[in-house]
This record gives structure tokens, C-alpha cells and sequence, in this order.
């Protein structure tokens, strides 16, 4: 599913449904896996997502709309998935610097770092 939502799909729904195809056509199983799908959608799949934030997570509606904190980070996840980790154009398209999101991931990073870290020591007693 994140190879689906972190594809750009340039030919649209019909660049989709022949993807839906070749999955069918290729699956093996029931199901269709990520080898069945073609080999551009396969490389979507390993866009690089701050902290390992899964295209799924970036594309939910999970939090709320008011939420600035968390709306920035799925702006920013959704960025970096539609452009295939490729930060330069996830900033350009947020319009910002590359610096400016660089630093913002950094913080992501580091906040969910710390919650870890929180979490890890809650959990010892």
C-alpha cells in the first residue's frame, strides 16, 4: 500500500489501473504483492521518510486539521513521498529552502528521539 501512495501516478488513474493489472497478472498468491507491481511503483516504495514515517502514515487523517505541529509533519512526509525522498524538490514544493526543511526534519527526528528515549524509561520501573 505505501508503494501505491508514495507513487506520483504522472499518467493518472490510467497509469494506475494498469499498475492494478500487472499486479493482478503477476500475483502468484491472493494477494498482490509489492514484487507484482511494476518497477517504477517497486522504487516508490523506498522514498526516504523522516524517522521512518510509512507513505501510509503520511497520507492518514489521523490527526487534527488544527494541529500545526502534526499537519507541518504530514506536509512534510507527503513532500518527501511525492517527490521520492529527493529533498530539494520536496522544499521547493512546500515552499521553503532546503535548509529550512532540512532543519525541520532534523527536529522531527529529534523529538521522536525523545519520546523514545521517555517511553524506553517509563516503561523500566
Amino acid at each position: 500500500m505505501d508503494a501505491l501512495l508514495t507513487y506520483d501516478w504522472p499518467g493518472n488513474v490510467r497509469e494506475l489501473r494498469t499498475a492494478i493489472e500487472h499486479g493482478v497478472v503477476m500475483a502468484t498468491g491472493p494477494k498482490i504483492t509489492l514484487r507484482d507491481l511494476p518497477m517504477a511503483v517497486r522504487h516508490a516504495a523506498t522514498a526516504k521518510l523522516p524517522a521512518g514515517i510509512s507513505a501510509t502514515q503520511a497520507f492518514a487523517e489521523k490527526t487534527s486539521p488544527l494541529d500545526l505541529h502534526e499537519t507541518e509533519k504530514k506536509l512534510i512526509a507527503q513532500a518527501l513521498a511525492a517527490t521520492n525522498g529527493n529533498v530539494t524538490a520536496a522544499a521547493k514544493k512546500l515552499g521553503i529552502s532546503r535548509r529550512t526543511l532540512h532543519r525541520k526534519i532534523n527536529e522531527m527526528n529529534a523529538a521522536k528521539a525523545r519520546a523514545e528515549t521517555a517511553d524506553a524509561s517509563g516503561s523500566k520501573d
